[in-house]
């Protein structure tokens, strides 16, 4: 069994995709990669899933970049993802979320694992 197969496949084209089709003057660009930001739970009770959901985000960005990264308007773009622990808490989620976009200028978030911190 291989550990990522088509549908895991396709779902990372999909994303790719759907950044591949959003504005390109709006992304955090630094040279030639975008900027991903996400805010999860590296730590508190929804640690052992944000870990997971993490390692997840981590795998489609390798597997996206080694493909060729994401196309907008002809030029190819790698992916990168900004990483901040919300410690299981929608309080700090939310203060992170802020600071991805306005401090670090992020215009792509990631969703956390847990619904509670939406």
């Amino acid at each position: 069994m291989q550990p990522f197969g088509k549908q895991f496949v396709r779902a990372a084209c999909a994303s790719a995709l759907a950044l591949t089709l959003a504005a390109p003057a709006s992304a955090k660009v630094e040279g030639d990669e975008i900027i991903l930001g996400a805010a999860i739970s590296l730590t508190g009770k929804y640690s052992s899933n944000g870990v997971n959901a993490k390692n997840g985000y981590d795998i489609a960005v390798k597997r996206i970049n080694e493909m060729g990264g994401v196309k907008v308007n002809g030029k190819s773009y790698k992916l990168k993802v900004v990483y901040y622990d919300d410690e299981s808490t929608p309080a700090r989620g939310a203060q992170l979320a802020e600071r991805l976009i306005q401090q670090d200028g992020v215009k792509y978030m990631l969703g956390p694992y847990s619904s509670c911190l939406t």
